[in-house]
């Protein structure tokens, strides 16, 4: 993996990934689709024409409720607008709701990582970001962002600023 990493000239921005609520939408609203065409052919109203929806069927509840959670989950991700600047004064987080910004000297350590509850490699893995001050370190999973692999060279390249500005 770090031989596919290269330098990142500072500053570098990276937005939030939306394609997976796309997806999960997709995969959701066609399975209720699906569901609802084979429940009105194993009953026989759609060769008269006829689609019964049952709303009382707690499969279409099930799938209803994973439909409109994952458009209210896309709808708030796509406005909140989400994104990770790292420049080399520190690490802004931004969305449209709120900024937080990380000057260098607040940055304690950056390591790179896997996450121990996810027992899998490359997507899953974590960059925790240690805060003066802070009890728990940041964690920011690189795989949600846009150019993960630029987010983890960007953040690698701040760490080596901090190493050479510690010693």
């Amino acid at each position: 993996m770090t031989d596919t990493l290269q330098h990142v000239d500072l500053p570098a921005e990276f937005r939030v990934r939306l394609d997976y609520y796309w997806q999960s939408l997709a995969v959701y609203a066609l399975t209720l689709i699906v569901y609802i065409i084979v429940r009105a052919l194993w009953e026989a109203t759609l060769q008269q024409g006829i689609v019964k929806v049952v709303l009382t069927d707690p499969i279409v509840v099930l799938l209803g409720v994973f439909v409109l959670g994952s458009t209210v989950s896309l709808l708030f991700n796509s406005i909140a607008r989400r994104t990770i600047i790292i420049s080399d004064e520190g690490i802004t987080f931004t969305s449209r709701f709120h900024v937080r910004t990380f000057v260098r000297s607040e940055l304690e350590s950056i390591t790179l990582g896997r996450d121990r509850r996810i027992r899998a490699q490359g997507m899953f893995s974590v960059i925790r970001i240690r805060i003066t001050g802070r009890r728990r370190a940041l964690r920011v999973r690189a795989a949600l962002y846009e150019g993960e692999h630029r987010l983890i060279a960007a953040l690698l390249t701040l760490r080596a600023q901090l190493h050479a500005h510690h010693s």
